[in-house]
């Protein structure tokens, strides 16, 4: 006999590709799926943002208002062809960036496309953050597990609790900077900025020292002619 499936309560935390791919086959198997999204769209990391003027240029803020780390030239660096889901292929649309390499932005539309035919968006609450997850305890452990989580929605104050069957943590490897540890970093006054808030160039422009290369060869070919004409 084919075994049943007991519907459970699925919370699924971002809704960038991987969130809305596991809702949607979650969805399809019959449980209850509830997407949380700090953002107000779909797309996770592929949702650029251009406003990063408010945001610590290290990205050392424990509550980052800036998620993603797209800037604005960024182009795939993967074939169309194996980007996309195995039943909803990233085809090219009339009108739309073409190239087998696209930018940033027609692969956030190939979400939206994704989110919009399968109908994902109803299940998902955008502007609304995860604060925490915990395990719920129970005498029996791991028999019946239950996971509490604590939300909250940009605009509220309120911290709303829920508990679920299971979770799914899909909040991407990149919408928080790693800052390396390097010697000297806290006394350095000049500008220091992380690649997470990078966007354009311009604020850049007339700051960079170009050297010749040709200047360069010559000043090491004189060291080690004297080098080694001892």
């Amino acid at each position: 006999m084919p075994s049943i499936t007991m519907s459970k309560n699925v919370c699924v935390i971002g809704s960038g590709p991987s969130g809305l791919v596991a809702a949607r086959e979650l969805r399809k198997e019959g449980h209850k799926v509830v997407v949380f999204e700090q953002n107000h769209d779909v797309g996770g990391q592929w949702l650029y943002d251009p406003k990063i003027e408010d945001e610590e240029a290290l990205g050392r803020d424990n509550f980052l208002k800036v998620h993603s780390s797209i800037y604005a030239s960024l182009r795939l660096v993967s074939p169309r062809e194996i980007m996309g889901f195995t039943d909803f292929p990233f085809g090219m649309k009339k009108g739309r960036d073409t190239r087998r390499f696209p930018g940033h932005k027609e692969l956030l539309l190939y979400l939206k496309d994704f989110s919009e035919c399968f109908g994902l968006r109803d299940m998902i609450r955008f502007n609304t953050r995860v604060e925490n997850v915990e395990m719920l305890s129970f005498p029996n452990f791991g028999k019946d597990l239950k996971w509490i989580v604590k939300s909250k929605e940009k605009m509220a104050e309120k911290v709303v609790e829920e508990v679920y069957d299971a979770v799914v943590v899909a909040t991407g490897h990149y919408s928080k900077p790693r800052l390396p540890k390097i010697k000297g970093m806290d006394a350095w006054r000049r500008k220091q900025i992380h690649s997470h808030i990078y966007r354009v160039p311009e604020p850049f422009k007339n700051e960079v020292k170009q050297f010749s290369l040709n200047k360069i060869l010559r000043k090491y070919t004189s060291l080690f002619s004297m080098q080694y004409s001892r």
